[in-house]
C-alpha cells in the first residue's frame, strides 16, 4: 500500500513532476502550430492573392500524353535543278533568220516598184507634151492617176524600206557549216539578197525627186509659190528623174532572176 505524502508541499511537488511530460508535449505541439500557420501565410502571400484558394500541391507523378508520331510533311520548295542548254543548229537558225531578212527586203522592193512605176508614167507624159505629141489639157488629164495615190504609195516604199534595214538580218553561211542543200541554199539567197539591196538603193535615189514634185504641187495648189516658180521645180525635177530612173530600172531587169529557194 502507497504512502500518501504528508505535507502539502510534498504533494504540489508530486503533482508537478506528474504534469512535466505531458506539459512538455503540448507545449511542442502549440509551438508546431504556430510555425505551420506562418509557414502557410507566407506561401499564400507570394503565390496567390490574400483572397484566393490555396494552390493544390503540384502532384510529382509524371503526367503522360499520348501525341502522334511524327509525319513527314511535303514540302512546297521547287526542286532547283539544272535545265540543260538546247543546242541550236546553227545552219537551221541562220535558215530561219534569211527566210525573215528575205520577206522584209522583198516586201521593200515591191513597194518602191509600185513608186517608180507611177513616177515613169509621170515623166513619159512629160515628154510626149514636150514633143508636142500631147496637148497640155491631155497632159494634166493623164497625170491625174499617176498622183492620186502617189503620197500613199511612196509611204509604204519608206516604211518597208526602214523595217528591213532597222532588222539587220542577213543571209549568210555559218562559220563551218557542213555542206548540203540549205547551205547551198543559203548561199544562193545571199548573192540574190546583194542583187536586190543593189536595187534599193538606187531606189531610194529615184524616188527623191518624185516625193519632192508631190510636195511642190501641194504647195503650189495652196498658194505657196506661183505657177512660175512651180514649173521651174517642175522642169529641174523632171530632168533629175530622167537621170536616176533609167538606172533603177536597169538594176530592176537585171535582177529579175534573183531568188531565194528557202523563202517561206
Amino acid at each position: 500500500m502507497t504512502q500518501e505524502p504528508g505535507t502539502r508541499r510534498e504533494r504540489r511537488e508530486l503533482e508537478r513532476r506528474a504534469r512535466g511530460p505531458a506539459a512538455a508535449v503540448a507545449i511542442v505541439v502549440v509551438a508546431l502550430l504556430v510555425l505551420g500557420g506562418a509557414v502557410w501565410f507566407g506561401k499564400d502571400l507570394f503565390v496567390g492573392s490574400p483572397t484566393a484558394a490555396p494552390l493544390a500541391p503540384a502532384t510529382t507523378a509524371a503526367q503522360t500524353t499520348t501525341s502522334p508520331p511524327a509525319t513527314s510533311q511535303p514540302t512546297t520548295e521547287a526542286t532547283v535543278s539544272e535545265t540543260p542548254t538546247p543546242t541550236v543548229d546553227p545552219v537551221a537558225a541562220a535558215v530561219d533568220e534569211c527566210r525573215s531578212a528575205w520577206a522584209r527586203q522583198v516586201k521593200a522592193a515591191a513597194a518602191a516598184s509600185t513608186a517608180l512605176r507611177e513616177w515613169d508614167a509621170h515623166l513619159d507624159i512629160m515628154n510626149d507634151l514636150q514633143a508636142g505629141k500631147i496637148s497640155l489639157a491631155k497632159a494634166k488629164k493623164d497625170w491625174a492617176p499617176t498622183t492620186a495615190k502617189a503620197p500613199q504609195h511612196i509611204a509604204a516604199f519608206h516604211s518597208a524600206d526602214r523595217t528591213y534595214r532597222s532588222a539587220e538580218q542577213r543571209c549568210a553561211l555559218p562559220e563551218n557549216a557542213p555542206t548540203g542543200d540549205e547551205a547551198k541554199a543559203l548561199s544562193t539567197c545571199a548573192a540574190s539578197m546583194k542583187v536586190v539591196d543593189g536595187i534599193l538603193a538606187k531606189a531610194r535615189a529615184a524616188v527623191e525627186p518624185w516625193e519632192t514634185h508631190l510636195k511642190d504641187q501641194s504647195h503650189f495648189k495652196a498658194g505657196g509659190i506661183t505657177a512660175i516658180r512651180a514649173e521651174a521645180l517642175w522642169r529641174s525635177l523632171w530632168q533629175k528623174g530622167l537621170k536616176r530612173n533609167p538606172p533603177y530600172f536597169r538594176a530592176v531587169a537585171a535582177g529579175a532572176k534573183a531568188t531565194c529557194p528557202i523563202a517561206g
